[in-house]
């Protein structure tokens, strides 16, 4: 009869160690950034960027390409208009859809001079990464 109590104690104690260990696989694996993450990541390379290169490790194959065939000149020029040199803050999701592949995600956020601005980006994920695919944003002219 002892042997089965210990074997019991044991059983449980076993399949709470296992438990916890498979509930809580997070702990153990580093998250890979949500959308809006890799993109607020992607906005502090572009604020800094003087090549597209430093760009590279955040947007998608497609942007990627897209910077790779235009013109020189014309890459430069979108380079020091970024949004990014904005400073953007106070970034907030209006909206989002997300799926396994894509998110659209609507924001609101200031300029670094406090004007108010809304945007739309779309992410896309390439492995486990989400990368920029696609930024507008509506701001107002400086007064």
């Amino acid at each position: 009869m002892r042997t089965l109590l210990q074997n019991a104690a044991v059983g449980v104690l076993f399949v709470s160690v296992v438990g916890a260990a498979v509930a809580t696989p997070s702990a153990q694996t580093p998250q890979t950034p949500g959308p809006l993450e890799a993109y607020k990541a992607y906005l502090d390379a572009a604020s800094k960027a003087t090549s597209p290169d430093a760009l590279f490790p955040f947007i998608s194959k497609e942007y990627k390409t897209m910077l790779q065939n235009a013109p020189k000149g014309e890459v430069e020029k979108m380079l020091k208009m970024s949004v990014a040199k904005d400073h953007l803050t106070d970034i907030k999701v209006v909206s989002q859809k997300v799926d396994a592949a894509k998110a659209v995600l609507e924001l609101t956020a200031k300029t670094g001079d406090g004007r108010a601005t809304t945007g739309k980006v779309t992410m896309v994920k390439e492995g486990s990464a989400w990368k920029t695919d696609e930024d507008a944003w509506a701001t107002p002219v400086k007064k």
